[in-house]
């Protein structure tokens, strides 16, 4: 059934779709409900929801995007917003249908709260881990990031962090990614650092200018899909196969592609109502 002919319970077939989400920051991924609570707990900092999204059919500058960033790093400081940011975000994209999802966050110090880059990292692990044992139908995966602002040596801390827990995170942490201003610093400066880390086996994803967060700009992976879909004019098929196809570009191993597909192929039957 093509998009102009949908009925409207075609929604809850994007809902239903299974998902695979392989770009999404931890930061840019918060929730208007999750920025309340933090937004809460630092009544100081004078700021509202308004600051940190982008409402439907609004524009902001590629300036502003990065800006609005800043502003929530201002709301997590410390290991527990990190923790509790990590397993909000986990939530709502299981709620959201997403079976594999791959997280993606630049480390920070907050002398103000004594978080260095290893305990933020730990807290994320530690998010990950809690969702885990709470029994979430999905499969986490964290990327460090390395944000370009931060230059090379600030490259070269992240690459030693992510071959540490490379190693000691039981295949929960895959790689390394650059992001960040694409207006600041050039990509050669990261050369080094990044052929460093592909030689230890990490996963390289590599972006530029992306700013693309359902947080940020209010929307979930089922509506991307639905907007998708209506533009083309796909069939449910068609979108169904997009999804199973977008398992084959995971960075976890072929055991987990295999458990993915086999998750995909059983819901087959009840999400086409065949």
């Amino acid at each position: 059934m093509e998009a102009e002919q949908q009925q409207p319970w075609m929604t809850d077939f994007y809902l239903e779709l299974p998902k695979v989400e392989l770009h999404a920051h931890l930061n840019g991924s918060i929730s208007s409900n999750t920025m309340k609570k933090l937004i809460a707990k630092k009544p100081n900092l004078d700021i509202n929801n308004q600051m940190t999204m982008i409402d439907k059919g609004k524009k902001r500058t590629l300036e502003e995007c990065f800006h609005m960033f800043q502003i929530i790093h201002q709301l997590t400081t410390g290991p527990e917003d990190i923790l509790m940011v990590t397993k909000d975000v986990i939530k709502e994209f299981a709620d959201d249908g997403v079976k594999y999802l791959e997280l993606r966050s630049t480390p920070r110090r907050e002398n103000a709260t004594g978080m260095t880059k290893k305990i933020y990292v730990e807290s994320i692990l530690e998010g990950i881990k809690q969702s885990k044992q709470e029994n979430l139908d999905i499969d986490v995966r964290y990327l460090i990031t390395i944000d370009r602002r931060g230059g090379s040596e600030a490259a070269k801390e992240a690459v030693k962090l992510a071959k540490e827990f490379f190693l000691s995170a039981e295949g929960t942490v895959l790689g390394l990614d650059l992001s960040g201003d694409p207006t600041i610093g050039k990509a050669r400066d990261f050369l080094e650092p990044l052929l460093e880390a592909k030689r230890a086996g990490l996963k390289l994803a590599l972006h530029l200018s992306e700013t693309d967060d359902k947080g940020v700009f209010s929307t979930c992976l089922s509506q991307e899909y639905q907007l998708a879909a209506e533009t083309f004019k796909l069939a449910q098929s068609q979108v169904w196969d997009l999804s199973y196809e977008s398992i084959s570009y995971i960075f976890a191993s072929d055991s987990t592609r295999l458990e993915l597909r086999k998750k995909w192929n059983h819901l087959k039957p009840k999400v086409l109502h065949f």
